[in-house]
C-alpha cells in the first residue's frame, strides 16, 4: 500500500513539476504568458491575515535576471498555480496542487526535552463553471489524525464546499469549510505568522464545519456569517445547529495617506448548542503601515465548540507585532495570555513568542523558525520550544 501511494505521489510530483503544453498559469485572473529565461517573481508584504483556504496566493511581478536560471526553475515548481482553462465550455477551468508542511519541534519542559517532527500534506483540486459564477473546492488532508473521528474519510476533508458569485464582492458558500471565528482560527494552517495558532485560536476557532455561508466586502465593509452543523468533521448533523458571524470594518479606508487607513476593526460571534449551549464572543484589531504590521484579539467563550464541546467559561488574548525587513524577511514578535477557567483561580497560561519567516514565494514556498516561553501559572512550570517550518505547494 504504501508502494502505490508512494508511486501516486511520484506521478502527482511529474505533472506539477513539467506541466503539459495545454496547461494554463493564471494568477488573479489573467493569464500570464510562460516565463522566459532570467524572469523572477517578486512577491508583496506578507500581512498577518493572509488567507488561501481556497483562494491561492498571487499578487507577483516579473523582473530580468539573466543569471538567476535556478531561481526560474524554483519558480516554475513552487509560484504558480497550474490550470487546465477550456474554451467554449460549461467548466472554464480545473486546477490543484499539493501542499506539504513539516514542523520539527523541540520542547524542553521540567529538564526533559522532546523532539517531534510533524507534516501535514493536503491535495487541492478547484474548478470554476458557468462563466466563473460559480466554484467548486476541495481540500483533503492525508495525515490528519482522524482516531476519533468516527467517519475517517470525511473528516480528512478542510474543504468541500461550492460557491456562487453574486457579484465581484459578494458570495454565497454551501458545504463544509474552516469556520470564520476570530482572526488565526479562521485562517488555514498554512497561511498563519507563527507555527502554531494563538491559545483563543486553538481553544476556540480551530473548526471544521458543514453549512451555508454568505462573505463578501463593500467599501469599508466585509463579512463572513452563515448557519452550521455544531458537529465537526463533516459527521454529520447529529449535535446541534450554530450561527458563526464575524463583520470587519476600516474606518478610515477613504483617508489617503493617513496613518491608520489599513485599520481593520472586528466582532465576532459563534452561538450554538452541542449537548448544552455555548456562545464564544470576540472583537479584534489588525493594523499596518508601510512596513509594520500588527494585530490583536480578545474572545470570552460561555462554553466554547472548537474542534471539540468544552462548557467552561474561558477568557484570553494576544497580540502580535511584525516588521518586515523585505518583502520576503518578516520579524514577528508575540504575547498571548490564556485563562483556562474562569471559575477557578491560578489557570492562566502564558506564551511569549518571536520567529522570522522567509517567504521565497509568498506562501507557496516559506521557511520560518520560532522560539517560544510559555508559563503555566496553575503548575508553576516553564516551557522553552523551537519551531522549524519548511512549506510548499506544487
Amino acid at each position: 500500500m504504501r508502494n502505490f501511494l508512494s508511486k501516486i505521489v511520484l506521478v502527482l510530483l511529474c505533472l506539477f513539476l513539467f506541466p503539459a503544453s495545454n496547461l494554463a498559469i493564471e494568477e488573479d485572473g489573467e493569464v500570464i504568458p510562460d516565463v522566459k529565461k532570467g524572469e523572477v517573481l517578486k512577491d508583496k508584504i506578507i500581512t498577518l491575515d493572509e488567507t488561501i483556504d481556497g483562494d491561492t496566493t498571487t499578487d507577483v511581478e516579473f523582473d530580468d535576471d539573466d543569471n538567476l536560471d535556478f531561481r526560474l526553475f524554483t519558480e516554475k515548481t513552487f509560484a504558480k498555480k497550474k490550470s487546465v482553462k477550456f474554451d467554449n465550455s460549461f467548466i472554464d477551468e480545473i486546477s490543484g496542487e499539493l501542499r506539504f508542511q513539516g514542523i520539527t519541534s523541540f520542547e524542553e519542559k521540567r529538564g526533559n526535552l522532546n523532539t517531534t517532527f510533524p507534516f501535514d500534506i493536503n491535495a487541492v483540486a478547484e474548478s470554476k463553471f458557468g462563466s466563473k459564477k460559480y466554484r467548486f473546492f476541495t481540500e483533503y488532508a492525508f495525515t490528519r489524525n482522524t482516531d476519533d473521528i468516527g467517519n475517517a474519510f470525511f473528516g480528512k476533508f478542510s474543504n468541500l464546499y461550492i460557491e456562487r458569485n453574486f457579484s465581484k464582492n459578494h458570495k454565497m458558500r454551501v458545504g463544509v469549510s474552516r469556520s470564520p471565528i476570530g482572526l488565526e482560527g479562521s485562517m488555514s494552517s498554512f497561511a498563519l505568522p507563527f507555527a502554531q495558532r494563538a491559545q483563543i485560536s486553538r481553544e476556540f476557532g480551530d473548526a471544521i464545519s458543514t453549512g451555508i455561508s454568505f462573505i463578501g466586502n463593500k467599501g469599508a465593509l466585509e463579512y463572513n456569517m452563515g448557519g452550521y452543523t455544531s458537529t465537526r468533521f463533516t459527521q454529520g448533523f447529529k449535535d446541534g445547529a450554530e450561527f458563526i458571524g464575524r463583520i470587519g470594518v476600516k474606518p478610515f479606508y477613504k483617508q489617503e495617506g493617513s496613518y491608520f487607513k489599513n485599520l481593520k476593526l472586528y466582532a465576532g460571534a459563534d452561538v450554538g448548542h452541542r449537548g448544552e449551549n455555548y456562545g464564544v464572543y470576540s472583537a479584534a484589531l489588525t493594523y499596518e503601515y508601510k512596513k509594520f504590521l500588527m494585530n490583536f484579539e480578545y474572545a470570552y467563550a460561555d462554553g466554547s465548540n472548537g474542534d471539540y464541546f468544552d462548557p467552561r467559561k474561558r477568557q484570553g488574548f494576544f497580540a502580535t507585532a511584525g516588521y518586515n525587513i523585505t518583502p520576503k524577511l518578516q520579524l514577528l514578535a508575540r504575547y498571548d495570555y490564556f485563562d483556562r477557567n474562569l471559575d477557578e483561580s491560578k489557570n492562566i497560561n502564558h506564551e511569549y513568542s518571536v520567529g522570522i519567516n522567509y517567504f521565497v514565494f509568498k506562501q507557496r514556498l516559506k521557511f520560518a523558525l520560532n522560539y517560544v516561553f510559555s508559563n503555566d501559572e496553575k503548575t508553576n512550570t516553564n516551557k522553552n520550544a523551537i519551531y522549524f517550518l519548511t512549506q510548499f505547494f506544487i
